[in-house]
Formats: C-alpha cells, sequence, structure tokens
C-alpha cells in the first residue's frame, strides 16, 4: 500500500456504448467493479466509488476501507463524478479510473503517485498513443476539486476533464516512462463495449 493516496473509482455513467451497467457486468463470474478494486487495492489506503444517484452496485471484497459517494450532478460526465469522488478524499492525492478497467497495474498507482511527490504536480496524466489518459491518472483534490467544480458551473471546455486541468501543474508521462510500471500497458484497455469486455477475456486466457 502507499499511504496518502486513495483511490476513486467511477461507476455511474451512462454505458450507452456498452448497454448496461458496466460495474456489474461479469469478467469471469466476477463483477468489473471487483476486477477494478482489486487492481487498486494494493497501491492505495481506501477505495471510493462513485455512482449514480440510485444506482445499485454489485458487492465487493477488498482488505481496505470502501465508501460510495453519489454524483450530485448526474448525465454531466466523468468531471461531475471525478469532482464527486475528491469531495470524498482524505488523502493528499487520488487515483481516478473507471469501473471499465479490470488489468490496471498497482505499480503503475504507485509510480504515477512518486511522480506527482516528486514533482509537486497537481495532475499526473500518463499520454498513451498520443493522448492523454485522464481517467487513469493521479489528481491532487485540494487543487482540482476547485478547478473541477469552476468548469462544473460555467461549462467551460465543453466539460472535458482535459479542459477543466487547464492552468493547474500537469505532468504528462509518456509510453516510455510508463512501461517499467506496465510493460504492455494493460492498464489502459477498457471495457466500453461488449466486444472489448469479450477481448479482455481472451487476454486473460
Amino acid at each position: 500500500m502507499s499511504p496518502g493516496i486513495e483511490a476513486v473509482i467511477l461507476a455511474g455513467g451512462r454505458s450507452t456504448r456498452f448497454g448496461r451497467d458496466k460495474a456489474s457486468a461479469p469478467l469471469r463470474g466476477r463483477p468489473l467493479l471487483q476486477w477494478v478494486a482489486e487492481a487498486v487495492a494494493p497501491a492505495v489506503e481506501r477505495i471510493i466509488i462513485v455512482r449514480a444517484p440510485g444506482q445499485p452496485l454489485p458487492a465487493i471484497e477488498v482488505p481496505l476501507p470502501v465508501e460510495a459517494a453519489e454524483d450530485e450532478l448526474p448525465g454531466r460526465g466523468p468531471l461531475a463524478g471525478l469532482a464527486a469522488g475528491f469531495a470524498a478524499v482524505r488523502a493528499g492525492l487520488a487515483f481516478a479510473c473507471s469501473c471499465d478497467a479490470p488489468l490496471i497495474a498497482p505499480a503503475l498507482v504507485t509510480g504515477l503517485a512518486a511522480v506527482a511527490r516528486e514533482t509537486g504536480a497537481d495532475v499526473v496524466r500518463p499520454l498513451v498513443g498520443g493522448f492523454p489518459q485522464p481517467l487513469v491518472a493521479v489528481y491532487r483534490p485540494a487543487a482540482c476539486l476547485p478547478a473541477f467544480r469552476r468548469a462544473l458551473e460555467t461549462g467551460a471546455g465543453g466539460l472535458r476533464i482535459v479542459a477543466a486541468c487547464e492552468g493547474l501543474r500537469v505532468v504528462e508521462p509518456g509510453e516510455a516512462d510508463l512501461r517499467p510500471f506496465d510493460p504492455d500497458l494493460r492498464s489502459f484497455l477498457n471495457a466500453n463495449t461488449p466486444e472489448r469486455l469479450a477481448e479482455i477475456d481472451r487476454l486473460l486466457g
């Protein structure tokens, strides 16, 4: 466990491409949410699961505290979910991810947190395939939560997480920086469609 960091797992999305609730979708007999919670648990001291109002969550078992937070602005995308999660974080850092990324490497979480501590960055956001990855990233809630709330109030940047981080101290490790922690970059594979879930199942085989 890496002290001073908690995980925020977003489980309240609309799942329009997936067609049903992703958090409860089974992967090898266990809900996706269980896979993600197990993946991040070795690297954090507490897990916060952000759900939509009234959304039932599958039961999960991990050897650390788990708390549910409700997205007070459902339908406004992952930025609102992160704001709800960061409001519940007590540690200085938060690792943010979605409930459809079952192959997150604990070493990657720890490595991104180390970069945040070493650089003083507010956001450590990997750059993979030429694109920023805001949902496999480490944030400093004390700095990010006010910025995210402002973006939600004004609608600035189209409610995109990357746009809401403008003005914050952002570090973007590239693939070469990430591979020592996750050689195949499997942390960035998500099951956002049933076909992608089947691909991940085959990878596990």
